[in-house]
């Protein structure tokens, strides 16, 4: 049995803190959203479930996996195929009386006005790197009188900034005319985030890395900045309540429970905020020096990806004392070197840290093995001249189910700090 779309009935659990005439009155507007990705797809969704009845959509994108942690339309069901394409389809399932018109080469220069074409309401889904095509739809939309949004997913928290007609400007705030791309990328992040409650708890600085265009996201951040856009769209769009447009800036953080709605009367140009822009871009220059670099998939055998995943494994003062040679297809010789070891105070008694290693790095073999369905056998073979060698064999087999540990392989550290002194319960004694 299909049942029948009715727009008052699928929206009507609005009713009430929306009343049926604001309803309509969404159900008439039009909104553009450029970007289709992280806070651009989760954007589309609240606000079609908001009951607005016509978008303008932009993107020039597929789905690709690194997408799965935060984008609404990423799924191994819609790898490879096109943002615009996966989201239609999303929204028309909601609302299929919905107006929709795509823009699936993106938005460039050229389409700028077809893009904000009889549009209500601008919401900037554009990628943080995106900065030229960004500042360019923000200037038309300040000339042609459209309010705009936009809201970064910050950490664990959203911040954003309202730009309304005839009002401060997009440039005006960030003012970033004049400045190299890099410089640019700082002052935006610095007047979305005046107050930088996410900077104490990110854990791994060298994630962030403007220069390669790269930054860690959360898709809590990215249903906080949807919430949040919703409910200032639906402010705009209707015209009831308190729209504190910039120089007004609004910043939640879930993670810390802070919130704060600030004033920046010169935007990024006031005196606060222009020494945070230097301070920033001193430590732009050093998060670049510091990033991490990508870690693209190692290509070729099993074998040469077990061996990627098996150099991790743990040595004595990190010497990484073991070498190896292929002596078939599934097959390799490791030799362990404790000659070779004569001037590492480490390796005492014999060279006992290197032999330590070796069965580190064995255990560590066997478990990256596990990942691709392969068992793993070996026979130690001798010494000859302080040089251990062992044979191992590397084979497929249908019955290895994956270690639990394989993939904290690449992730484990040496924790350093002291143990807590606890006594064991009789239960643990008795196991």
């Amino acid at each position: 049995m299909t049942a029948e779309f009715n727009y008052q009935e699928a929206f009507s659990r609005n009713i009430g803190w929306i009343s049926e005439r604001e309803q309509e009155q969404l159900r008439c507007k039009k909104i553009a959203i450029a970007g289709m990705g992280g806070v651009g797809g989760a954007h589309l969704m609240t606000l079609t479930r908001l009951g607005v009845g016509s978008f303008h959509i932009a993107d020039l994108d597929r789905f690709e996996l690194a997408n799965m942690n935060r984008q609404a339309g990423a799924s191994m069901a819609t790898l490879c195929r096109e943002k615009t394409d996966v989201m239609a389809a999303m929204v028309r399932d909601i609302n299929p009386e919905v107006d929709l018109k795509i823009f699936e080469e993106g938005v460039d220069e050229g389409n700028i006005d077809a893009f904000l074409a009889e549009v209500d309401l601008f919401v900037d889904g554009f990628d943080f790197f995106v900065i030229d095509i960004r500042r360019k739809v923000f200037a038309r939309c300040a000339e042609l009188g459209i309010p705009a949004i936009t809201a970064a997913p910050i950490g664990f928290g959203a911040a954003y900034i309202i730009f309304m007609p005839g009002r401060m400007t997009f440039e005006q705030y960030f003012r970033l005319d004049g400045h190299a791309e890099e410089r640019q990328y700082v002052n935006f992040a610095l007047g979305l985030t005046p107050k930088g409650f996410h900077r104490s708890y990110l854990v791994d600085p060298s994630r962030l890395d403007f220069a390669g265009k790269r930054s860690p996201s959360t898709s809590a951040a990215i249903q906080l900045c949807s919430g949040v856009v919703g409910a200032e769209a639906m402010k705009i769009l209707v015209g009831r309540g308190t729209v504190y447009a910039a120089p007004w800036y609004n910043q939640f953080d879930a993670f810390r429970a802070r919130w704060k709605r600030g004033l920046l009367p010169l935007g990024n140009n006031g005196p606060l905020q222009a020494l945070k822009r230097l301070i920033g871009y001193k430590a732009f220059a050093r998060l670049s020096r510091n990033a991490r670099p990508y870690d693209a998939p190692v290509q070729g055998t099993d074998i040469e990806k077990i061996l990627d995943f098996a150099r991790w494994a743990p040595s004595g003062d990190n010497s990484q004392p073991w070498r190896y040679e292929k002596s078939g297809e599934d097959r390799l010789i490791l030799h362990f070197d404790v000659e070779g070891q004569d001037e590492n105070i480490y390796d005492y008694h014999n060279g006992q840290p290197t032999l330590l290693s070796g069965g580190f790095f064995l255990e560590t073999l066997r478990v990256a093995a596990s990942r691709f369905g392969r068992g793993m056998q070996w026979e130690y073979l001798g010494c000859e001249g302080g040089d251990h060698r062992l044979s191992v064999e590397l084979t497929q087999d249908s019955s290895v189910v994956e270690d639990d540990l394989s993939t904290w392989i690449a992730i484990r550290s040496v924790d350093r700090r002291p143990y807590l002194t606890i006594p064991l319960t009789d239960a643990q004694k008795a196991e």
